[in-house]
């Protein structure tokens, strides 16, 4: 997924670094339930994707106000993200099951 934001276009990225950074401003581990703290891992996952970015909170949250689909349109790409990824473990799973 592809955001423009600061008239600079970011690829997001789901990295550990977006995990560490989430959990570091919430002290909580990873597992957002609110809005809160999904506009909060949103967030995260901007500034670790682009670390040269220079973004704060407050303007993160005009910017979210400016374009109300964001939010859900990175829930749709976290989900999609999600399932490849246990898509992806489920073979590989089930190839290593079978070489053994």
């Amino acid at each position: 997924m592809e955001i423009t934001i600061k008239n600079k276009t970011i690829t997001l990225k789901r990295t550990f670094r977006s995990l560490i950074a989430y959990e570091s401003a919430t002290g909580k581990a990873f597992n957002p339930k609110t809005v809160t703290e999904s506009i909060m891992y949103f967030y995260c996952v901007i500034i670790a994707s682009d670390m040269e970015l220079e973004l704060t909170y407050d303007e993160f949250m005009d910017w979210l106000d400016d374009n109300p689909t964001a939010l859900q349109d990175f829930t749709q790409w976290l989900i999609s993200q999600t399932e490849i990824e246990s898509k992806l473990t489920k073979k590989k799973t089930v190839r290593t099951k079978k070489n053994s």
